[in-house]
């Protein structure tokens, strides 16, 4: 019996919810068939599967008498960076030396499977197979070989038929993502425990600071400035005007949508921008404050974009809506937390300084790139849109966050 006998036979025993990790429970198809398998070292492999709706995932697989998925502590994370063909290794930098049994599963919402090797590597094993998302790791390599380091150090890539399969970067000591810490420092302003967040500014400084590098020549990317026609992306956010949302969702997204399709509009019109490497996904969440300041993570791109929208360039005003957005959300989310009936009202003052304060920083920043005024009024303007699909289809109890801009005007 082959080792693809051995993977199917076992896993075809499972429901899909025991092949994802924890937070993905609900949310993809049922098993259709294991397609492929890769060796990762002796009792380990990674299996590809191809779900009912004919997307595929990876997922890491060990054998105890039976092959299941692959848990933290049964630490074969590291074994990726040594396995054996049709696996395929791209080190951008040394890997520090580590225990590979001390591994663990942070405890925050990943759309993928994230692990943490002996508290120096992190280890990110990519959930769905899907064109585009060698993008990410490109990006981050490139900002690096930039001198942007302002983010967590890019190790290493795994590959398999030119699909990624896990990423290795450094781990930042005490970290925690902005939906746990600038909610906490909003909600802390919102009940008088503390004063107005000071960090504001400094998200602004870091968002340019991490445009002016891309916009830098590398080994990686030696022409990252271009100019390119926005018209599909205007065509994307017109499609999820159809998406399918509950009647409450529906009906707040009709209300606002003669300024989607105006903001629609000015995508469209685009046919000359100038574009760049740029996060494609920038949100709180995104933003990690550990022991020695702040830094940028995650390039994996908007989890939205249809795969031939996934693509390497794009204005620096989808990342900068993205900052501005991120104030507006945290405010809404802050709020719900707070003891203050009127808190709402209160978060919602303070995010309108914050844009401002986040704004004015980034746009005075040496050597950051041009932005677009109506290219970010229009971005802004289609967040919400993108965020009442983002929770109907990935995170419902993020419903509450669209719900609020969209009813409230924001």
């Amino acid at each position: 019996m082959t080792l693809l006998d051995e993977v199917r036979a076992d896993l075809r025993k499972l429901d899909i919810d025991d092949l994802v990790p924890g937070l993905r429970a609900g949310q993809l198809a049922d098993v259709d068939e294991v397609v492929e398998v890769a060796a990762l070292a002796p009792d380990a492999a990674v299996a590809a599967i191809r779900l009912a709706d004919s997307r595929q995932i990876f997922v890491p697989v060990v054998r105890d008498g039976r092959w299941r998925r692959a848990e933290p502590d049964d630490g074969i994370s590291m074994s990726a960076l040594t396995a054996p063909t049709p696996l395929s290794v791209d080190r951008t930098h040394p890997t520090p030396s580590v225990d590979p049994r001390h591994e663990r599963a942070p405890a925050v919402d990943m759309t993928n499977d994230v692990r943490i090797v002996d508290d120096a590597v992190v280890v990110k094993w990519q959930l769905l197979r899907e064109a585009g998302s060698l993008i990410g790791p490109r990006i981050a390599a490139h900002l690096y070989a930039a001198g942007f380091t302002e983010m967590p150090q890019p190790f290493a890539t795994v590959t398999w038929h030119d699909d990624l399969l896990a990423t290795f970067t450094g781990f930042l000591p005490s970290a925690e993502d902005g939906w746990d810490w600038m909610l906490d420092d909003v909600r802390r302003m919102l009940d008088g425990e503390a004063p107005a967040p000071s960090w504001v500014p400094g998200i602004g400084h870091l968002t340019a600071r991490m445009h002016a590098a891309s916009a830098t020549p590398t080994r990686i990317i030696a022409q990252p400035v271009a100019r390119a026609s926005l018209a599909d992306l205007s065509r994307h956010y017109l499609a999820l005007l159809d998406a399918p949302l509950d009647p409450q969702m529906a009906e707040a997204v009709l209300r606002w949508r003669p300024r989607f399709i105006e903001a629609c509009t000015v995508l469209a019109d685009a046919r000359d921008a100038e574009v760049m490497p740029i996060h494609r996904d920038l949100h709180p969440g995104q933003f990690l404050r550990w022991r020695d300041g702040i830094a940028v993570c995650d390039f994996d791109g908007n989890p939205n974009l249809p795969a031939e929208l996934q693509d390497l360039r794009g204005p620096t005003a989808r990342d900068v809506a993205g900052v501005l957005r991120g104030f507006d959300h945290v405010a809404i989310a802050a709020a719900r937390r707070s003891r203050d009936d009127h808190a709402l009202t209160r978060a919602r003052e303070w995010a309108r300084g914050a844009r401002e304060q986040a704004l004015s920083a980034y746009l005075n920043t040496p050597d950051v790139p041009s932005l677009d005024d109506a290219l970010l009024a229009a971005l802004e303007s289609l967040s919400p849109l993108h965020e009442a699909v983002y929770a109907s289809r990935y995170l419902p109890r993020w419903r509450y966050v669209p719900l609020a801009v969209l009813d409230g005007g924001w």
